[in-house]
């Protein structure tokens, strides 16, 4: 028979977006558990749902194996007398180990001969082992906020209401929090029963299901996806994984039902409609073929249908009363200009050693002028981006800051360069957001980051394991992504010293604050060229050789990417590694001596790379690194001969300085693109 074990950890509704990330700990916990107590198992199955947290483990065996233990006692010199007769102390070691003396055998080891008893240790049972697993495990769930609820003060992201513990068809008893494992679970909590009665793990999902609550999430999602299919029949349906994603953990028996709206609403911006509907109702969206909203919506109950249409009519009761405020917003925030709200910042904190948010559009404007110097338009723009936070829209419904701004100076006559850039300036919000579309959007969102990121800097807020309060890494982030869209000729020192000149006032002295922020944005750009599919060691031999500006740093990971596995290139990094312990500690080295060149080997090499290298700094202009990189791999057969026929340490120093030299030119030539030895095998 196949052993199963079933745990279901019950809880109060858990917050949508912290359950995936919960199953996914709760998986890893139990498995690095069972590997330390040396049990094996052939599959982990998980189900979640708002209510509960369940794993089985299928496979496993009944208990651990037998182990054959060897105790190593006092030396053997120590152990028997000269007669070969037991010592005390080869007695004490026996009785110890509850053996006689006779079981006592001499062993060698690197220390010498020693007395020593061989055990058989008995594996534990399977059930036993898992009670005793089961609570730590539940400790060791980390949660990014939690409660407490009990006078132990044990923390935990909502209460605990009970433990499902089987061994296929019997309880593994264990208590936690004043709360006893069994095999009772519960069903959904209007539909199904308060609590049933699981009589073997292998019945659990049917159980579930027999009491409305589907345990499998992607069968959740499929039946949601059918669901706004057939509901959205004649319309399109605006697509929205995030909100997909949210819905299919908020709800344990989910059905689609479709609602309506007073056509009315249409009038307001789409961008205020959708979002009253996404991110206070969880409803989606619909459209006509050319995209435009229709007043109808789509929500996910936790129930089995709306036969008598209550449901429907309370939701569209509820989005009536969001719609009509909505209304208000757009017509009365009108009534006070977009530079009348930006006088109003003033009183508006951005932090409080860092100034309002009028100092921070201040700041923001100076580091766009010097980005481009000539742009009025990103002046008005810089100026009128954080306007918006006064709005009554922007109080109601914050998921609209920068885009009411936008939308606010659109209705007041604002170009479109002023305009859309504050409509765009808060993008990217997260790492698979669109980067704003327009150049004066990505360059008003590089200034607002840069004078952040700055900012905090400065005053030592600091992001610090889970705890980013400012988004500072979200910030950097979006910054690299826009810098290298931009391709901006410009430097991080450059760009983070324009941004700290805002901070004349800083505790810190900027030099400290820059290399900080520095090595911070380098830390974001390795892990955003890894996202791209970089190997580590590309990206450490880009970053190496140092980022003049990130869209530079992106062009040569692109292009050591392609041509590292090449034969020849691969050969000359590893020429190149050597090249550099050769020259470990050097430190200043005369120029190459052509007259000093004695062996026909480096008189090749200094040939060769006297050809190419105008060539290489050509090229390297234009950033056509593959074809640089390519250019020096010319040069491999030469490099070859020279490390195979030449000594470079001879007793002669001025032949020897001299071969040094030759290195070092080359060596720091290709250092400029790549420090291409971190990618030798």
């Amino acid at each position: 028979m196949t052993n199963r074990f079933l745990f279901e950890l019950g809880t109060e509704e858990i917050p949508a977006s912290m359950i995936e990330r919960a199953i996914s700990q709760l998986e890893s916990l139990f498995a690095s558990e069972l590997e330390e107590q040396q049990l094996s198992w052939d599959s982990i199955t998980t189900w979640s749902t708002p209510r509960r947290l369940a794993l089985m483990v299928e496979g496993l065996p009944d208990g651990q194996e037998d182990q054959k233990e060897v105790m190593t006692g006092p030396p053997a010199s120590a152990a028997f007398d000269n007669k070969g007769n037991p010592t005390p102390a080869a007695e004490g070691f026996a009785k110890k180990q509850g053996v006689g003396v006779e079981a006592l055998t001499v062993v060698e080891n690197k220390r010498g001969e020693y007395v020593s008893i061989s055990k058989l240790v008995r594996g534990r049972p399977s059930p036993e082992i898992l009670g005793e697993i089961i609570p730590s495990v539940i400790k060791a769930l980390n949660w990014p906020k939690n409660m407490y609820w009990t006078e132990s003060r044990f923390r935990f992201i909502r209460p605990l209401r009970w433990f499902v513990s089987l061994w296929n068809d019997e309880i593994i008893p264990f208590s936690f929090e004043g709360i006893s494992a069994d095999r009772k679970s519960r069903g959904h909590r209007f539909l199904g029963q308060s609590e049933f009665e699981i009589d073997k793990a292998e019945n659990y999902p049917d159980l579930l299901r027999k009491n409305f609550v589907i345990a499998d999430p992607e069968e959740r999602r499929k039946i949601i996806c059918e669901g706004l299919s057939r509901e959205s029949a004649g319309m399109k349906l605006v697509e929205d994984d995030t909100l997909l994603d949210t819905v299919v953990q908020l709800n344990e028996f989910p059905s689609v039902l479709r609602g309506n709206f007073d056509r009315q609403f249409l009038d307001i911006p789409r961008e205020v409609l959708v979002t009253v509907m996404r991110y206070h109702q969880k409803y989606f969206s619909l459209a006509d073929d050319d995209g435009n909203l229709q007043p109808h919506f789509l929500t996910v109950i936790n129930s089995d249908g709306d036969p008598t249409g209550e449901i429907s009519t309370g939701h569209e009761k509820v989005l009536q009363a969001r719609l009509e405020d909505g209304a208000f917003f757009w017509k009365t925030d009108q009534n006070i200009s977009m530079s009348q709200r930006t006088d109003s910042l003033q009183s508006v904190l951005f932090q409080e050693q860092l100034g309002s948010y009028l100092d921070k559009t201040e700041r923001i404007a100076a580091i766009g002028r010097a980005l481009d110097p000539k742009n009025e338009h990103l002046q008005k723009a810089a100026r009128l981006c954080k306007a918006d936070l006064t709005a009554e829209m922007v109080r109601e419904l914050t998921e609209l800051q920068g885009i009411m701004g936008g939308l606010y100076s659109r209705e007041e006559g604002e170009p479109e360069e002023v305009w859309k850039a504050i409509y765009e300036h808060y993008s990217p919000v997260t790492l698979d957001d669109r980067l704003p579309s327009s150049r004066n959007g990505k360059l008003l969102s590089l200034a607002d980051r840069l004078d952040t990121l700055a900012g905090c800097f400065s005053v030592d807020i600091l992001p610090s394991g889970s705890s980013d309060p400012f988004g500072l890494r979200r910030q950097a982030q979006g910054m690299v992504l826009i810098l290298k869209s931009l391709r901006l000729n410009v430097s991080l020192e450059e760009l983070v010293s324009t941004a700290l000149a805002g901070f004349p006032d800083s505790k810190k002295e900027h030099r400290e604050t820059m290399a900080q922020l520095i090595e911070f944005i380098y830390q974001r750009i390795q892990f955003l060229l890894q996202r791209d599919g970089i190997s580590l060691g590309v990206v450490r031999a880009v970053m190496a050789a140092g980022v003049s500006s990130v869209h530079d740093a992106w062009d040569r990971a692109d292009a050591l990417q392609e041509i590292r596995s090449e034969p020849d290139f691969e050969a000359l990094a590893g020429a190149f590694k050597r090249s550099r312990n050769i020259l470990a500690q050097e430190d200043s080295l005369p120029q190459v001596d052509a007259k000093l060149l004695t062996e026909d080997a480096e008189k090749e090499l200094y040939r060769k790379f006297t050809e190419i290298e105008p060539v290489i700094s050509k090229l390297a202009d234009q950033h056509k690194y593959l074809e640089v990189l390519k250019t020096i791999a010319t040069i491999r057969n030469s490099v070859d001969r020279f490390f195979d026929e030449v000594m470079v340490m001879v007793e002669d120093q001025d032949i020897r300085n001299n071969r040094k030299s030759l290195l070092k030119t080359i060596t720091e030539k290709i250092l400029s693109i790549a420090d291409i030895s971190e990618i030798a095998h």
